[in-house]
């Protein structure tokens, strides 16, 4: 004889209610995360304009001492095929036509900088975003600036200012 055989479907109604409430607090933080995660686009231009930065100094200098043919014209004319930049973006908003990346380098001699005038210079991409980097907003272009120092073969000093900017703003502002 069992003595709680009657007691059965009361303990199944509770445990019901169990599943149902555990089952709404799952699916409720699965909305919570998807909505997070989809909700509002990431600003990823910071680590755009590094990668830029990073990649132009890489074609540059190698070891702390300038490439060969840097300073020369032809690099200056062919620099985003020598560095193999593509500046191409995708056709969202009208960016094919305005374009979305820049990229200048100004190398001036070490021992005169910064008092000194650039001495070569060299840059590609839209200038419009280079006129925009000093101000300030939030629909404006994240502008990073770095320096290098490098020795060319001569072995004359060189500091290198490498200033990358991104547009992308109606995709990564909202």
């Amino acid at each position: 004889m069992n003595k709680f055989k009657g007691n059965k479907k009361g303990t199944d109604k509770v445990i019901s209610v169990y599943w149902f409430a555990i089952l709404f607090i799952v699916a409720g933080g699965i909305v919570y995360m998807v909505s997070a995660f989809y909700g509002n686009p990431y600003d990823v231009r910071e680590i755009e304009a590094g990668l830029l930065s990073d990649k132009t100094a890489g074609c540059i200098s190698y070891a702390g001492y300038l490439r060969e043919g840097v300073l020369s014209q032809e690099f200056k004319d062919n620099f985003p095929e020598r560095c193999n930049l593509n500046f191409e973006v995708e056709d969202t908003y009208g960016w094919k036509e305005q374009g979305q990346y820049f990229l200048k380098l100004n190398f001036y001699d070490f021992n005169s900088y910064p008092a000194a005038n650039s001495l070569f210079e060299i840059s590609a991409g839209n200038p419009n975003l280079d006129d925009s980097c000093n101000l300030e907003g939030e629909q404006m272009p994240f502008c990073l600036e770095r320096e290098l120092y490098v020795l060319a073969e001569d072995g004359k000093p060189y500091t290198v200012k490498i200033i990358s900017a991104i547009g992308k703003t109606e995709k990564n502002i909202q």
